[in-house]
């Protein structure tokens, strides 16, 4: 017998033990109930069996027909406790819990007749009662006998709130069919009654494969709106990857305490799962129903965490909602310098910092933040006294990019290297200085500080200026100026650079790539002929190159005329 089944009932036994004293010294022998588990616990279940079927007959029934049934699973013996189960069923038709061990005993002792006949006993003996047709349901379900349960199902329907009732069950029958649409109804009739079932429902549900996502979708959305289905339906976007379309889910919901109360929990997983917009836009739900100092430091953090500095200071500013204890009001002050400092406005972060009182540690962390601000503007000098001592000991790659602003590469390369999981910029950067063994060049050095500034076009100037001065990484320096050229309008300046790399450094690892964006410009641009020459270009030249599946299909693209 499973032993997860069994367990069902085990709670009602340990509630009723929980009422039973053991007796004082002098005043007779220890209960067989209390027996039983006392040798269940030691590991003699045989023992135990006895004990409690010597209970069986005092009024702790139902607990000692829970442990003999468990008694009996462990050592195999499922159809022994059918027996005694049957007998005390015929005895005891009005006790539910006796009713429901004898169906379970039944099927895991592999005797479906006694089953059905001990179900059809229990409906004769209860006929207005749902229970019977849901305890047997579910047991079928466990025992994966699913016809079994759609008939039982349907038997059902001649009680009223049936299909409510057993709205959980008709949904497991119609996922493991594939039926996901029918499935979602149901899940969502049983989580709309039963809000505990949202776990069971979540995981069902999210069984589903990509295809049969959408008609999920439609019938969890179906109006009127749903508490339970919208919630339901946030879960399921979570797990299939998608935290927009979960909060979308959530978003209609009415404004109350149940609603901020749902928003809270999306919010939370959001920010576990760094969903960080997301969990902004709950935050602030959360705080058009209660304004709450501590929910808008949430919702000013996530906005940051996202990329939203202005939206953070803007709740940050606002004045209302503002956090009260000591400690809060810290936690606000460097969520301010930190959305200063990502907006470029350094002076203002400086002097957001010296107003508060930090630990040494916290005040470092945010140091950093304040120097790359300073960067960000322009003035390096600012930034080295921000960090100060913290320079020379920095392993977050503010040291390694100030040395590639001031065109020191050697330390750049080092320190960038030593700066732990490196970021886009700093993998970008790495791969440029990989490719030059030079120490210094004031024109690489002045194109990173132009990007970090957000200078494109000082940017490329200066990259294509670096090239000339750095022969072994210039095809890496071209590309990454095509690619700003590109991004900003300048199509025809980016074909050009491309083109000098196909023809210069024909063998160089970016001119595969800029075979292709050369192709693909020049398709734009309706020059077909061009970008066939251009993509055969790289099919033929390139063979084994992982881009030679896409430039067959802007060759296919071609010959489409599409």
């Amino acid at each position: 017998m499973s032993a997860s089944i069994v367990r069902r009932g085990a709670g009602i036994a340990l509630a009723a033990l929980a009422a039973i004293a053991l007796p004082a010294a002098g005043q007779g022998t220890v209960s067989p109930l209390i027996r039983g588990m006392d040798l269940e616990q030691r590991g003699q279940n045989r023992e135990a069996a006895a004990a409690f079927r010597e209970a069986l007959g005092t009024p702790d029934l139902v607990p000692a027909l829970l442990g003999m049934e468990r008694a009996y699973a462990a050592v195999g013996q499922s159809d022994s406790a059918f027996v005694v189960a049957d007998s005390l069923a015929k005895a005891h038709p009005g006790e539910t819990m006796v009713q429901i061990v004898r169906l379970r005993s039944a099927l895991y002792a592999h005797k479906p007749a006694a089953a059905a006949a001990a179900f059809a006993d229990w409906v004769k003996a209860a006929p207005a009662q749902i229970a019977p047709y849901r305890e047997y349901t579910q047991l079928l379900l466990e025992a994966g006998r699913l016809a079994g349960a759609d008939s039982v199902i349907a038997a059902a329907g001649k009680i009223p709130g049936a299909a409510r009732t057993l709205a959980a069950e008709r949904a497991r029958v119609e996922g493991s069919r594939g039926d996901w649409d029918a499935a979602a109804r149901d899940w969502r009739i049983a989580v709309e009654n039963g809000a505990h079932l949202m776990p069971a429902a979540s995981f069902a549900l999210g069984e589903a494969g990509a295809a049969s996502r959408e008609g999920i979708r439609n019938a969890l959305l179906a109006a009127p709106v749903s508490p339970g289905a919208r919630e339901l339906l946030a879960e399921l976007e979570l797990a299939w990857g998608s935290p927009s379309a979960a909060w979308t889910a959530l978003s209609s919901l009415f404004p109350d305490s149940a609603a901020s109360a749902a928003w809270s929990s999306f919010a939370e997983r959001a920010e576990a799962s760094e969903a960080w917009l997301p969990a902004r836009e709950a935050w602030r739900a959360v705080l058009g129903v209660a304004c709450e100092g501590d929910v808008m430091l949430r919702a000013a953090n996530a906005s940051l965490q996202g990329g939203d500095a202005r939206t953070a200071l803007s709740l940050l500013e606002n004045g209302r909602c503002q956090p009260r204890s000591a400690g809060s009001q810290r936690v606000a002050g460097a969520l301010r310098v930190r959305a200063y400092a990502a907006l470029g406005r350094p002076a203002e972060a400086t002097a957001a910092l010296v107003a508060l009182t930090l630990t040494d540690e916290q005040r470092r962390v945010l140091d950093r933040d304040v120097a790359w601000a300073w960067v960000r503007s322009g003035d390096i000098g600012k930034a080295k006294a921000m960090m100060g001592d913290a320079l020379d000991e920095d392993t977050t790659g503010v040291r390694g990019w100030l040395a590639l602003y001031e065109g020191d590469l050697a330390t750049a390369r080092r320190a960038l290297r030593e700066s732990g999981t490196p970021s886009t910029d700093a993998v970008r950067a790495l791969a440029i200085l990989a490719r030059t063994r030079a120490e210094r060049s004031p024109a690489l050095g002045a194109g990173f500080l132009a990007l970090a500034r957000g200078d494109t076009n000082t940017a490329v100037a200066k990259l294509e200026a670096a090239a000339g001065e750095l022969g072994e990484a210039a095809p890496a320096l071209l590309a990454t100026s095509a690619d700003l050229r590109a991004a900003h309008g300048d199509v025809a300046g980016a074909m050009s650079l491309w083109l000098r790399i196909v023809e210069k450094w024909e063998r160089s690892a970016e001119a595969p790539n800029a075979d292709l964006a050369l192709a693909r410009a020049l398709a734009a641009r309706g020059d077909a002929a061009g970008a066939k020459v251009r993509a055969e270009h790289l099919i033929l030249t390139y063979p084994s190159s992982a881009l030679v599946p896409q430039a067959r299909r802007v060759l296919d693209t071609l010959a489409s005329g599409e």
